[in-house]
């Protein structure tokens, strides 16, 4: 560490002011209209380090009794989870949960963001009440940190903000490939567009209930065939992995091989209304199995590296496993409606249903399909929410052909692949970020040996 870095107390090198609330709060919070209200929720719900959403506002009449924080702006909370430093990348206002520190003096907000991720534990270890922390303003305004010159700064929270611009931009990339495997669904298995498309290129007739998706089908059919004779002369033709997701992946022609696998006729059935030809109408027996999940009391459990699975998702790991991965649970008694993709063998507690069998289904195809059911409202308990399979079992379901199932999973299992190998990418930026980061705040470490170690994981 050189000798220009300074101990400099933060209220020296910034404006430090906490956020207002206009009382009673109830009486100006909304659920659909006026300013972004900032709750530390917004701010706990993603690693990001942006808010870029609310999931409340505040009415206009409240607005100037609160503070109003801009794209730019760095705030931290004070309360609840505290010491959280978050970028604003929308226009918002913030209650006396946070603080906001603007008008910067010789640092660069990307610094500051770092340097309170480096001090906070020490803001935490001081802060106020045992049970739930609460910072004030002179505990931020009197805390010190480490202060190079500026062209350093520069180069470490670059260094910094660079693996985290990675780590978002997977995790990005990850929302997209889940959205592009919901949407092909969708697109497959129940809107049927593969099939409205054969049926209109074999002059068959569509169903009243379909004519609307059909006329949008046509029309996208035209466009492409113009777009791509124009500039190509080829068929339109796109592969299911190559399918670009910005311009909807069930307004894309499947390749002929895929495309043959659909029937170009409705039928119409008693029980769901008009179906592809050919695909029977059953229940959901008839594509899997639910099975209870396994007693594990906390007593007996021991880290290690399968997942239990709970009501709610992931609940810490377990040295056994019970079930072999690819696995699929729900939640069974507490929570419903939450449905997990499990990749490694793993044990589901028993407050989850886990499908024990695919018979006609697959992996993908069970995961997204519980995904589309609104399990919520197949609830028998009363006192506790709870999901008898036996019930559920005997939901009438759409049995379509096992070789559309199969691509189905072939093109999901391409996408989720990827989707690992970002998870693995991501878990290992994020370790060197958090073993970087106290060392080049503290100037144990240069720029290029940080560097070279970012080299490596990437």
């Amino acid at each position: 560490m050189g000798s220009e870095w300074l101990d400099t107390r933060l209220g020296d090198i910034c404006e430090i002011r906490r956020g207002s609330s206009p009382r009673p709060i109830v009486e100006y919070l909304s659920d659909i209209e006026g300013m972004p209200w900032v709750k530390i929720a917004d701010a706990t719900e993603s690693d990001s380090r942006f808010i870029r959403k609310t999931n409340q506002f505040i009415r206009h009449e409240g607005v100037d009794r609160s503070v109003i924080v801009h794209k730019g702006d760095l705030i931290l909370s004070n309360s609840g989870t505290a010491g959280l430093p978050r970028f604003m990348e929308i226009t918002a206002c913030i209650h006396d949960g946070w603080q906001v520190l603007r008008k910067l003096n010789g640092i660069t907000s990307n610094y500051l963001y770092y340097s309170l991720i480096y001090i906070r534990s020490k803001l935490l270890h001081n802060a106020y009440d045992s049970t739930m922390k609460n910072l004030t303003l002179d505990m931020v305004r009197d805390a010190i940190i480490k202060l190079p010159p500026l062209p350093e700064q520069e180069l470490i929270a670059g260094l910094l903000t660079s693996i985290d611009d990675k780590i978002d931009l997977n995790r990005q990339i990850n929302t997209t490939l889940e959205s592009m495997a919901q949407a092909l669904f969708k697109s497959w298995f129940v809107d049927f567009d593969p099939v409205i498309d054969n049926a209109l290129a074999a002059g068959n007739e569509i169903p009243d209930e379909l004519a609307a998706r059909a006329a949008r089908r046509e029309a996208l059919r035209q466009q492409t065939n113009k777009t791509t004779n124009k500039t190509t002369g080829a068929t339109g033709a796109v592969s299911v992995e190559q399918a670009a997701p910005e311009t909807g992946l069930s307004d894309q022609r499947l390749p002929p091989e895929i495309q043959q696998l659909f029937p170009d006729r409705f039928v119409l059935t008693e029980e769901m209304g008009w179906v592809p030809e050919g695909w029977e109408v059953g229940v959901l027996e008839d594509l899997l199995v639910l099975q209870r999940g396994f007693d594990l009391p906390k007593s007996s459990r021991t880290d290690g590296v399968y997942p239990l699975m709970a009501a709610s998702g992931q609940d810490g790991t377990h040295n056994e496993s019970k079930v072999p991965g690819p696995g699929i649970t729900t939640g069974r008694s507490g929570k419903l409606g939450e449905v997990c993709f499990v990749e490694r063998d793993f044990w589901p507690l028993n407050t989850t249903l886990w499908v024990k069998e695919f018979r006609r289904s697959s992996p993908y195809h069970a995961f997204y399909l519980l995904k589309s059911m609104d399990l919520e409202k197949y609830n028998s308990g009363s006192a506790v929410p709870t999901l008898n399979r036996n019930y559920v079992h005997n939901v009438s379901a759409l049995l379509p052909s096992k070789n559309v199932i199969a691509a189905y999973d072939k093109f999901v299992s391409g996408c989720y692949s990827k989707k690992y190998a970002n998870d693995e990418q991501i878990e290992s930026l994020a370790n060197l970020r958090d073993s970087l980061l106290p060392k080049l705040l503290s100037g144990q470490i240069t720029i290029p040996d940080a560097e070279q170690q970012l080299a490596e994981v990437l």
